[in-house]
């Protein structure tokens, strides 16, 4: 059995589900440490004078070095979900297939949502299954595994029953594979190279939020971009 994980991420980019895609077991990493300016709390866009854009969602920080993603409260005094939808549509409104997500949009910004996790994985639950994707989702906060760095995902995919661990290719640089070895488990490192899509406002650009491509060219391209499911 294949179990890949990844914390869950603000309307991830393209290759989050290029490894969601390849694997039985996903786990939403919501029980590690938040990082602030990582991507759990934005994403990129693309804006009509085709720059890089970043959506950033609030969340309460001060005093709250060491909490866990699973923690993290959404600032909603600031009417971030209307800006952020105001930026989507002056950037994608002219995009063939912008209209066919208005449900995601729906889903994103006319609820009120108190946690950034809770709101993340409702994201990705749904867009994953648009794309087609089925891997059994499992929160690591739902665990109870006490671990850090290399030892949590050897001991989540133990807990789980795995037997490759799937890492995307930035695993290959800090994961001791030693410790994969010694508990019997194969690590697999997965490269994704995004290909060129058709893009509003110029020259493509790589590394954007998968909605970008969903407004840009429809959920049947996205899914060929990504591959088919394992």
């Amino acid at each position: 059995m294949v179990l890949a994980a990844h914390q869950p991420n603000y309307l991830p980019w393209l290759g989050f589900f290029h490894k969601m895609a390849r694997c039985d077991v996903f786990v939403l990493l919501d029980g590690v440490q938040y990082a602030r300016r990582s991507y759990t709390a934005r994403c990129l866009v693309k804006r009509p004078d085709g720059a890089k854009h970043w959506l950033s969602v609030p969340v309460r920080k001060t005093g709250r070095y060491d909490q866990a993603i699973s923690q993290v409260e959404v600032l909603n005094e600031t009417r971030w979900q209307q800006a952020h939808r105001r930026t989507l549509e002056s950037c994608y409104s002219r995009s063939p297939h912008f209209d066919a997500q208005q449900g995601l949009l729906d889903l994103a910004y006319a609820k009120r949502w108190t946690g950034l996790s809770e709101m993340n994985t409702a994201l990705i639950i749904e867009l994953a299954a648009a794309l087609g994707i089925q891997p059994r989702i499992v929160k690591l906060s739902e665990l109870a595994i006490d671990a850090h760095s290399t030892g949590l995902l050897v001991a989540i995919c133990e807990k789980l029953g795995a037997s490759t661990y799937r890492s995307g290719p930035s695993g290959g640089k800090y994961l001791e594979a030693g410790k994969f070895a010694q508990a019997g488990i194969t690590l697999d490192v997965l490269h994704y190279r995004p290909q060129p899509h058709p893009q509003l406002w110029g020259d493509f650009v790589p590394g954007l939020s998968v909605v970008d491509m969903l407004f840009n060219c429809g959920t049947d391209a996205v899914r060929r971009e990504i591959g088919e499911a394992r």
